[in-house]
């Protein structure tokens, strides 16, 4: 019986949604080539080893095999969403146009590693996110069985410490088998701790209203994995504070099959009318993201009408931060494991139908990068808009599988640009890596380094936990 179960689960479940990964992902607008010009001007300031970032952008090829087209083939990808054997320009760009652009970008490189790219084409091949194919491993219906029992579990918590389950409206059949295991299905499940209320949105998301006078409610966006599981303790201690919270529940990360993730700017509309929803959320509110939450969390301090509601925020594990580099792309999409962490990852993460095709056909690095300045600046890119600064914490592990910690913390407690910043060594840079800190650097955001932690290690035990409960509570204060 359980071999039939599984049978059709493949087939009839499964293999449609892998099927899903073969199409090509639609990138956003093109760059005009004044702003290609200027980013890849801002990300090559911001490469503290640039031999390093092309031998893993690279995929650590033989450094003799990373020759001049092959290089191309990479900035293309990266600056133009263009793929180097089928390279057709943009409507209102002349080809020779844009080959003088590639040009002109590879001998930059050339300056800054201070010799010739070999010329022709090696066999090195590059990490190319949106571009190259899909991996993923089969997960049984046993594991997606697991996860129904977890997410149900998950609800009862949640419910038990006060919040109210917002799920969309199923509509058709094909809506409520839309999602597997069906949380839709969950929620309506015959005993009281399953009550649901409806979301005015396509994005599901846990509420509990907000009675704190001396406090802001709190927007909480998840990282990969298996959903709010993980952070039940932590978003349970800041209930407890009678702090007002709605948490995301973003199903196409969280190891379930389900449609891709919406585009940013259906994100973004979707939250507005999720927080349009509670009058409670209708002021300021501390903005608060685990990991791949960074991304979307860029989006909403890019947005002209979001961002300057965000009155303090706090990043913990971000990857949005230093995201030209190629760190978290490498590390986890690609790097063969070898340590028991690194395979967890990359089975239960990397190798998952959802993840996999959310990041190799949804994940845009151009759009999900945030700088320094950023993050404080209240308004929209750059810092226009409504002017003046945000308080900002972000958490680091010291030592996280997929993020380089030790830059991101250089990078954001320096001043400039990145090489700047170590050139002058003169209060750049982190303390001692193997011990725990907490700094604040010339932007005014402050580093916490929890050292001797993986990635996602802080919700795990009790007194990082605790201490990252602590420094929420801080920059959700009125009077922060």
């Amino acid at each position: 019986a359980l071999l039939l179960l599984e049978t059709a689960f493949a087939i009839f479940i499964y293999s449609p949604h892998k099927s899903r990964l073969k199409r090509l992902a639609e990138h956003p607008p093109p760059l005009t080539r004044e702003e290609r010009e200027a980013l890849f001007e801002r990300c090559i300031a911001n490469i503290p080893d640039l031999e390093r970032y092309l031998l893993l952008w690279f995929l650590g090829a033989d450094p003799a095999e990373i020759k001049r087209d092959n290089v191309r083939d990479f900035i293309l990808w990266a600056f133009f969403d263009r793929d180097g054997g089928n390279p057709t320009p943009y409507a209102d760009e002349p080809l020779s146009d844009q080959d003088e652009e590639l040009d002109a970008y590879i001998h930059r490189v050339e300056t800054l590693l201070g010799r010739a790219l070999p010329p022709g084409r090696g066999s090195a091949a590059p990490l190319r996110l949106t571009i190259d194919p899909i991996s993923i491993r089969y997960h049984s219906i046993i594991w997606y069985a697991i996860i129904g029992f977890i997410d149900l579990t998950t609800h009862a918590l949640l419910r038990f410490h006060g919040f109210a389950y917002h799920s969309p409206r199923p509509t058709t059949t094909q809506a409520l088998t839309a999602t597997f295991p069906p949380t839709p299905f969950l929620r309506t499940l015959p005993f009281p701790l399953a009550k649901r209320h409806t979301s005015p949105s396509s994005i599901p998301y846990w509420y509990r209203p907000h009675r704190s006078p001396t406090h802001r409610p709190i927007l909480f966006i998840h990282g990969i994995g298996v959903g709010l599981w993980p952070y039940t303790a932590f978003l349970s201690s800041l209930a407890a504070s009678q702090i007002g919270i709605i948490a995301l529940e973003l199903l196409p990360i969280s190891a379930r099959l389900t449609s891709p993730p919406v585009p940013r700017e259906t994100f973004l509309a979707h939250l507005a009318s999720i927080l349009a929803a509670h009058d409670d959320f209708a002021g300021p509110l501390t903005l608060v993201s685990h990991s791949y939450g960074s991304v979307l969390t860029t989006h909403i301090l890019h947005s002209p009408d979001l961002s300057p509601r965000v009155e303090s925020l706090v990043l913990i594990d971000p990857v949005s931060i230093l995201l030209h580099l190629p760190d978290v792309a490498y590390n986890f999409t690609r790097r063969m494991p070898k340590g028991a962490n690194e395979w967890q990852l990359w089975y239960f993460a990397s190798m998952d139908a959802g993840v996999a095709g959310a990041l190799g056909r949804h994940f845009f690095w151009r759009e999900n990068i945030i700088w320094r300045e950023e993050l404080a600046a209240v308004g929209t890119r750059e810092g226009e808009g409504a002017g003046g600064k945000r308080k900002v914490a972000v958490c680091l592990a010291g030592r996280d599988l997929i993020v380089d910690t030790g830059s991101v913390a250089r990078y954001l407690l320096g001043e400039g640009d990145f090489a700047a910043s170590v050139d002058a060594e003169e209060g750049a840079g982190p303390p001692d890596g193997n011990v725990d800190w907490d700094l604040e650097g010339p932007e005014g955001v402050e580093v916490v380094w929890f050292a001797g932690l993986d990635h996602a290690q802080v919700f795990e035990g009790r007194k990082s936990r605790e201490r990252v409960v602590e420094l929420v509570r801080k920059y959700c204060a009125v009077n922060r």
